[in-house]
């Protein structure tokens, strides 16, 4: 609860922090406060200091994010959609529901040589299970691919598969605020401020840096 937005020096969306580490880059001079919840404070014996929600660093820092390979990453990166149908299965809560999707191997393995696939969009060999070979698909979907591919089975891909972006790992960790606050809203891109539309990412899909 009451998270903070952190802003880079040119005010473009880093990451969300934890208040706790907010209040100490403000203390320490690394960040400025650019945004405060109202009426809250934090206080010690020598301190009260207004509950920060959104900061920015003084510095400018180079971002090379990347997020650890998983299906569940993979999901996100797809917004929790079947790439053949476009279904994107919801629980009663609104939250995606994982166990309806799958990972699909875009080239399947059975048409690998020594673990590596062709991508004749990208007129290149890489591993047979990349971002760039996988594709999140319903489970219908999945077993109807089976061991062809998309040219082959008729079923044309609705999406790019790719390494994320930058930008892809910004929504992606947005989108774990289930519900936005008003107050970072005037620093977010389009496409992060609606999780209904960027989905949910999981708890356990862990971001490393490059």
């Amino acid at each position: 609860m009451h998270n903070v937005l952190q802003l880079n020096a040119d005010y473009q969306p880093l990451k969300i922090i934890r208040w706790q580490r907010a209040v100490e880059l403000v203390l320490s001079g690394r960040v400025v406060m650019v945004a405060a919840w109202p009426n809250l404070h934090v206080r010690s014996p020598s301190l009260a200091l207004p509950w920060p929600a959104v900061v920015a660093l003084r510095r400018y820092s180079a971002q090379r994010g990347r997020v650890r390979f998983s299906s569940r990453s993979v999901q996100a990166r797809d917004n929790f959609t079947c790439g053949y149908c476009g279904l994107r299965p919801l629980l009663p809560n609104g939250r995606p529901d994982r166990h309806q999707l799958t990972m699909d191997h875009v080239i399947p393995r059975a048409q690998a040589r020594e673990g590596k696939v062709f991508l004749p969009w990208a007129r290149r060999w890489v591993n047979v299970t990349c971002w760039e070979n996988v594709a999140t698909a319903c489970r219908s979907c999945n077993a109807r691919k089976a061991d062809r591919t998309p040219a082959q089975a008729r079923m044309p891909l609705r999406i790019f598969p790719r390494v994320p972006t930058q930008h892809d790992v910004l929504r992606m960790t947005l989108s774990r605020t289930a519900d936005m606050p008003d107050l970072w809203l005037p620093w977010l891109p389009p496409g992060v401020v609606n999780p209904q539309e960027s989905g949910v990412l999981p708890d356990d899909v862990s971001f490393q840096r490059a």
